[in-house]
């Protein structure tokens, strides 16, 4: 163990170093303010330094800007500093991004698989033992409706997914948050063996550790307002405290008596900046030696990965009741009202029946897409753990938005079969297929809007109002209360962008095209009707390739939205 300085020798293992690290941000107030303040320190392969200091120290900053995650190229932002041997870290943050439905070994495996070769999923299996996880290797992570791991289970569990990979460091934000005492030294002390016997860097950001909690760190970082007050091992602090006029009294807990310290909330305990200002004294002329880079993160082959990740997603629609089934459920129900309330109408020839006919094909096209808005939040937990996943190398977009895609068709082929089965049957409708097959892929359209606004907002109350504000303009552009004729011609550029428009479309020629014995009042056939709600010049085959043109654009812009805005970077 070092002293209070940097080491500067050249390491005989791996080790993670940054030196002299410098982050502002654009600040109304000031013009500038500064999150972190020529931050260094180092971490030798095996070896647990714990970051500590009040809220707002800039603890998780450190760590982001260790794992590359922050944009230094935004306007007005500065980004100063080296790091050396963090070129493959895993980063796992305090939030955990989990699939709810796969058990603890299902998602070990999973990890095993992107990464590729026996070796990963060997490796998967020792970490279930390692840490602590045997146990509940069968019980599901757990989701809202589902009971599943306990808080503790689930950190360590996220902690293991990303040691799979074999990475060279590992940094952990807050792994302790939220977690009793016991588990929380549960964490650590599984953390500090599996860094012993993998020669692991770790880089770990705590808040308030136990007494026991601190016996497991090898070095230790305080930090105040961005800056860093001590770092080096507890024997150096001891020496380096007394050394700035600061020692620790003899009833006190060396930790707790720091953090007091370096509150600047509760000031009276110490003075930061002449603490800092020693500290600094301290290293002058320390440097960060480079270390040799690491080999590249592993992982497999871009058809593996894609099939790994469709596998997740079938397992994912059939055990989650909320995916599908509630789904399924909604429509099922609703769709069986409507047969109920139209029943035989395709078998009146009189003009009732056919403005009976038009209603629900409206009704089908506008409001059975409109229910897509109910797999918004279902997205957005998606959303969360594809950017963990992704940060952390496990996978790309492409795969991504693929897999999705194709893990999505079977569940929107059921509603759509449903649906079918339980309007046009029962209110004898025509032309069962096509009606089948338009609302399939209208379906599909609406899953690939709902996709691209789950990836363009915050938070998903938000995405229901955008979305269901803009079906609402669809639904009134579409053709049914005023026709396309009728339509003024500044607004007459949303009935074409309105995919139901050809939902829509596509029903009514599939219903009214080869009727010819209507009561004349004032239709005599289906071409009048047609004609009537200006669609008596559609072609059904290109209103198809309009609306599979809509859902390849729709997926492509997912596709966009995340390789650009969701990187994990901020």
């Amino acid at each position: 163990m070092s002293d209070s300085r940097v080491d500067v020798e050249q390491p005989s293992s791996w080790e993670v170093r940054w030196k002299g690290l410098t982050f502002k941000v654009p600040d109304k107030t000031n013009g500038q303010k500064t999150i972190l303040d020529d931050c260094s320190g180092a971490v030798r392969g095996g070896q647990v330094c714990g970051v500590l200091g009040p809220s707002g120290s800039g603890k998780t900053t450190l760590l982001d800007a260790l794992a590359g995650r922050i944009d230094g190229s935004r306007k007005g932002r500065v980004l100063e500093g080296d790091i050396a041997g963090c070129e493959r870290c895993a980063y796992v943050q305090q939030e955990e991004a989990l699939v709810g439905v796969l058990t603890t070994k299902e998602t070990l495996h999973t990890a095993a698989a992107l990464v590729g070769g026996a070796a990963a999923r060997q490796r998967a299996d020792a970490l279930l033992d390692e840490l602590g996880l045997t146990s509940c290797a069968d019980v599901i992570v757990g989701t809202i409706l589902l009971k599943g791991l306990s808080g503790g289970q689930k950190r360590r569990l996220s902690i293991a997914v990303e040691l799979v990979a074999e990475p060279k460091t590992l940094l952990l934000d807050e792994p302790t948050s939220g977690l009793d005492s016991a588990s929380a030294l549960a964490v650590l002390e599984k953390v500090k063996a599996v860094a012993s016997s993998s020669a692991v860097a770790v880089v770990l950001t705590l808040h308030q550790p136990s007494h026991a909690a601190w016996q497991t760190l090898d070095r230790v970082s305080f930090m105040a307002r961005g800056r860093v007050c001590y770092f080096g091992d507890d024997a150096g602090l001891k020496t380096f405290l007394a050394s700035a006029d600061s020692p620790v009294p003899g009833n006190r807990d060396v930790a707790e008596y720091v953090l007091s310290l370096t509150n600047e909330d509760f000031p009276g305990h110490g003075d930061v900046d002449s603490i800092v200002a020693k500290f600094r004294e301290t290293r002058e002329g320390d440097g960060v030696v480079e270390g040799s880079a690491a080999p590249p993160r592993r992982r497999a082959g871009f058809l593996t990965r894609f099939a790994v990740l469709c596998g997740r997603g079938f397992r994912e629609l059939i055990r989650d009741p909320g995916v599908i089934m509630v789904r399924l459920a909604m429509y099922a129900m609703l769709s069986a009202l409507i047969g109920a309330m139209y029943a035989n109408v395709g078998d009146d020839k009189d003009q009732e029946s056919v403005v009976a006919r038009v209603s629900v094909l409206f009704y089908v096209a506008a409001f059975m897409v409109f229910m897509s808005v109910a797999v918004l939040p279902f997205v957005m937990l998606q959303r969360d753990v594809f950017v963990k996943e992704r940060m952390n190398g496990h996978y790309g977009v492409m795969e991504y938005v693929l897999a999705r895609f194709v893990v999505a068709v079977p569940g929107v082929a059921l509603l759509a079969i449903v649906t079918t089965l339980l309007v046009v049957f029962p209110a004898k409708l025509n032309g069962p297929v096509i009606y089948g097959l338009d609302l399939f892929v209208s379906l599909l359209v609406a899953e690939g809007f709902m996709s691209l606004v789950a990836a363009c907002v915050p938070h998903y109350i938000i995405g229901i109002a955008l979305a269901a504000g803009i079906f609402g303009f669809h639904m009134l552009c579409e053709g049914f209360f005023k026709v396309k004729s009728e339509i003024p011609d500044y607004l007459k550029w949303g009935y074409y962008i309105a995919f139901h428009s050809y939902t829509f479309r596509i029903f009514m020629h599939n219903e009214f095209n080869p009727i010819n014995n209507l009561d004349c009042k004032p239709f005599c056939d289906g071409e009048e009707v047609l004609r009537f709600y200006d669609m008596g010049d559609v072609d059904v085959a290109a209103d198809f390739g309009v609306l599979i043109g809509f859902a390849v654009f729709f997926q492509l812009c997912f596709a966009v939205v995340l390789y650009k805005f969701h990187t994990g970077r901020r």
